[in-house]
């Protein structure tokens, strides 16, 4: 009686070792493609980020673009209108209100194109000041905290 009882004992011992082989190993294959999982998931935040950086560096650069086309423009417009102002004279003939009308007119015009560049120059630099924040304050990369790397882990022993 005692040989049979040992006997059922040794069986249900080994029994449950082999239930227990069997549902670790289902656990860690479990976690493995858990961990997997939570790879790809940062894998993907990451390539969304970079994504998210390349549209920001794009828009800049479309304004930036813009602006240094109407810096080009407005400079050339400049020095003509400061050629016209040194050069540009009428005949002696002409009446004195007409020649104060040129007058102002060219200095009016000078100022308009003085501003028009100084505003171009303002909003190139206040794009690229504005990536810079955006790019290191909004949008950054996902770095993942303490505890997600934690909640990656496995611990089979």
């Amino acid at each position: 009686m005692v040989a049979l009882a040992a006997a059922a004992a040794v069986a249900s011992a080994a029994a449950g070792k082999n239930a227990f082989n069997y549902n670790r190993d289902n656990f860690l294959q479990d976690r493995e493609q858990r961990m997997k999982k939570e790879f790809n998931e940062r894998s993907f935040r990451v390539a969304q980020a970079k994504l998210w950086r390349e549209d920001v560096r794009h828009f800049v650069s479309l304004t930036e673009k813009k602006m240094s086309l109407y810096l080009l423009v407005g400079v050339l417009l400049l020095s003509f209108n400061v050629n016209l102002w040194a050069e540009g004279r009428f005949p002696e003939e002409t009446p004195e209100w007409l020649t104060m009308a040129m007058q102002v007119a060219i200095a009016v015009s000078f100022t308009f194109l003085l501003l028009a560049v100084w505003l171009a120059m303002h909003a190139a630099v206040s794009a690229q000041a504005y990536q810079t924040r955006v790019l290191t304050q909004m949008v950054r990369l996902p770095v993942p905290c303490w505890e997600e790397l934690e909640a990656c882990r496995t611990n089979g022993s």
